[in-house]
């Protein structure tokens, strides 16, 4: 747990090098068998997941898209269904190009 909370501090940074590395270590925790966590911190991972897709760095939006697939087979059914939901409403009401591409690689991961 405490690596999840260094990793939320620096996904926030205004570097983008620093949130590049926190989502790659998020990444990497999420890939983790051993990796269990409480409703709130799952909650919050998948905030941060989909709040890192609409970064302006491309890479660390592509890094977020990464950590989709394991992430949904930790979430319970429910959560689920609010992340397809956030990646419809970004591929139906996004203006940015990146956005919309992101929307609709997001729902193909989930399935």
């Amino acid at each position: 747990m405490a690596g999840l909370q260094s990793i939320f501090e620096k996904i926030v940074s205004k570097d983008k090098d620093y949130r590049y590395m926190a989502t790659s270590d998020l990444l990497n925790e999420l890939q983790k068998e051993t990796l269990n966590v409480d409703g709130d911190v799952e909650k919050k991972i998948c905030n941060v997941v989909l709040t890192q897709m609409e970064d302006a760095s491309g890479d660390i939006s592509n890094l977020a898209v990464k950590c989709l697939a394991p992430l949904v087979k930790r979430v319970p059914e429910s959560r689920l269904e609010e992340i397809v939901d956030e990646l419809c409403r970004k591929l139906l009401h996004s203006n940015k190009e990146q956005q919309r591409d992101i929307g609709s690689i997001g729902p193909k991961t989930d399935v």
